[in-house]
């Protein structure tokens, strides 16, 4: 940043050429040599413990004391490089910004009094003719001087320029002989970020933006519980979020317990997947037994008796509502008839009563809805396992699945012990487990195994603990991360 605030109008320029300071650049130099000096002595004191004779220490701390002494000596030491030549780079190039600065400054002067010889050329009378028409000799060495100074001081405006193009060419090379002497490239000390130190600065920010997408996620898949939209959102910030936990892992940065949870958590969302498959086959079966014992078998129909009383026909299969009787009803007549005998008008034959609608049956009202794997993304993978897809679609059954949360939300206040048993029941993750075991009471199988409660209540545990007080923890810094052996935290 410049320090001259001036016109600098006359050289064609609209600010200060030269952005530089030469305060900064000497506190600069003398900040670089103190650490190069800092690093000497650190160095040369590590040198003594590395040098020291095993005599003077005790305990079998000594061997990794000096092997860890030496490892950070010669560390320590490539870096010390570094700063000393910057140190004496900048010392060299301290001149050279003193002569372009003055330089430059010269030539704003140079080219502010050529402005002002272009003004006063511009002054000097033109030659006048005479009445005659004629332009007497004095009057034409007006014209003369006139134009000699016009051509001085452009000629001198053009050399305040090149004084200054000039002046910036020298700062130029100094400052390129500057960064090329401490280019990056010729060191390698560890003070230069590789492109894998950028990789790992990148895989860093990502590891942290899904981590608090998943939060988010799972904050919303326990509010609106069961919509797998959210689920199938959270397995893939989940999945994107340990491929950047173990790139920084790999390159020891990343904390250890951040991928065995990551690659945890992913691994009970495929075992989840297999065992909500083994439910629904569960479901399914009771559903089909408490359809098959409800009233009527499937559908729930009440038939007609094969033959309703007093008929004189006798049909081959069972007739009633939506199976009419063929040609209409047979004549039913009580005594036969002839002459003199009217026949008796039949009497009406008897239905039965309609049956009513069916009893509320957790198993028969149980709906096979998609689950978060059953996507359209997916859905011909599984297809080709042989995994049959459910019979409803996957946005059907997220719209189904978002009802069903709104209804729960809306026994908050209507009756909140119900919504509180139910909410608890997700908290926990025993509402899948309780549901299963209502379906299969209810389709008469008996009762599902403890097991179904113990995973549920594992995965419960792990979304609170891992997913909310673990990732929280980390993303404030509340807990630190644990790195490999011999490594340190990522910073």
């Amino acid at each position: 940043m410049s320090i001259r605030h001036l016109d600098w109008s006359p050289l064609d320029r609209e600010s200060d050429p030269v952005h530089a300071d030469p305060d900064v650049v000497v506190a600069a130099q003398k900040r670089y040599a103190l650490i190069a000096t800092t690093i000497d002595d650190a160095t040369a004191k590590l040198q003594q413990i590395v040098n020291t004779n095993s005599d003077s220490l005790a305990g079998q701390y000594v061997q990794g004391l000096r092997s860890e002494a030496s490892s950070l000596n010669d560390r320590l030491s490539k870096a010390a490089v570094r700063y000393h030549d910057v140190a004496n780079e900048i010392n060299k190039y301290e001149p050279d910004l003193d002569q372009g600065l003055t330089e430059t400054a010269g030539a704003l002067t140079d080219a502010e009094d050529a402005k002002s010889s272009q003004a006063k050329a511009n002054g000097m009378p033109n030659p006048q003719k005479s009445s005659d028409g004629t332009t007497t000799p004095a009057e034409q060495q007006k014209g003369t001087d006139k134009s000699k100074a016009q051509s001085d001081a452009d000629a001198k405006l053009a050399a305040a320029k090149t004084r200054l193009n000039n002046a910036l060419d020298a700062l130029n090379v100094a400052g390129k002989r500057f960064g090329d002497a401490v280019s990056a490239r010729r060191y390698d000390d560890g003070l230069t970020d590789s492109y894998k130190d950028k990789l790992d600065a990148v895989m860093a920010k990502i590891s942290q933006i899904f981590a608090i997408i998943g939060m988010i996620l799972g904050a919303l898949a326990i509010l609106i519980p069961g919509v797998d939209v959210l689920v199938i959102a959270g397995v893939v910030a989940g999945a994107v979020t340990l491929i950047a936990n173990i790139v920084l892992y790999h390159d020891g940065k990343g904390s250890v317990v951040d991928v065995i949870l990551g690659a945890v958590g992913l691994g009970m969302a495929g075992l989840g997947a297999v065992i909500g498959l083994v439910g629904k086959g569960i479901s399914s079966i009771a559903k089909a037994g408490a359809l098959a014992n409800r009233p009527g078998g499937a559908g729930g129909i009440e038939l007609v008796p094969l033959k309703p009383p007093g008929s004189i026909t006798n049909f081959s299969r069972p007739f009633g509502p939506g199976n009419p009787r063929p040609g209409g009803p047979p004549p039913n007549f009580s005594r036969p008839f002839g002459p003199g005998n009217v026949p008796i008008k039949p009497a009406p034959p008897v239905r039965p009563t309609p049956a009513g609608a069916p009893e509320p049956n957790a198993a028969a009202d149980w709906k096979n809805l998609s689950d978060w794997f059953n996507n359209p993304a997916t859905n011909w993978v599984l297809g080709k396992l042989g995994v049959i897809t459910p019979e409803t679609g996957f946005w059907a059954s997220a719209w189904a699945q978002l009802k069903g949360a709104g209804e729960m939300w809306a026994t908050l206040l209507t009756d909140p012990a119900k919504f509180g048993k139910d909410f608890a029941g997700i908290l926990t993750g025993l509402k899948g487990p309780l549901d299963l075991s209502a379906i299969v009471k209810a389709g008469g199988l008996g009762g599902i195994s403890p097991l179904w409660f113990a995973w549920g209540g594992l995965n419960g545990a792990f979304g609170i603990g891992a997913g909310f007080i673990y990732t929280g923890g980390r993303l404030m810094g509340w807990i630190p991360s644990v790195n490999p052996p011999g490594q340190v935290p990522a910073t």
